[in-house]
């Protein structure tokens, strides 16, 4: 089954929280507030931020007035971006590996029957995460009434 790592829903929702305090001006934070505020573990969202900050999505300061903050625009991050960052390049089969001179063979490949169909599959995945930024992911709406009749999606229960 595909999901999301739990690594990658903490980042998410603690890029969701810089994208907030950045849209406010309120500045960085400490890790340590991330934390407590989602009751998430310390260490691993530490973990977490250092990733987010060697892919340059976060920006660190220390001292007193320092923190994590994000870096860049929330609409210019998207998921494959943080899913990247997190758990490195997505690949959906070993034969979706994008990356050269790396050995893509299952063992299976001479004579696969979906080889190309799987890869296209690969590509529209990747491509939809690519669509996805922070930015909509920060706005936390209902999925549209189209999905919601197609059966694609639950409705959100009423009030």
């Amino acid at each position: 089954m595909l999901q999301l790592t739990r690594k990658t829903d903490y980042a998410l929702v603690a890029l969701s929280h810089l994208g907030h305090r950045r849209a406010a001006d309120a500045g960085p934070t400490s890790a340590r507030r991330v934390s407590e505020a989602y009751n998430m573990p310390l260490p691993l969202l530490m973990n977490i931020l250092k990733e987010l900050a060697q892919a340059r999505l976060v920006r660190s300061t220390r001292g007193a007035t320092g923190g994590y903050e994000l870096a860049v625009d929330p609409a210019e991050v998207n998921l494959l971006d943080v899913v990247t960052a997190i758990e490195g390049p997505v690949k959906l089969t070993p034969c979706c590996d994008d990356a050269p001179n790396v050995e893509h063979s299952c063992g299976l490949e001479a004579n696969c029957p979906i080889q190309y169909s799987i890869r296209a599959l690969h590509r529209r995945i990747t491509g939809f995460m690519q669509q996805v930024t922070l930015h909509e992911l920060m706005q936390d709406l209902p999925a549209p009434e189209p999905l919601v009749k197609l059966g694609l999606h639950a409705p959100d229960p009423q009030p």
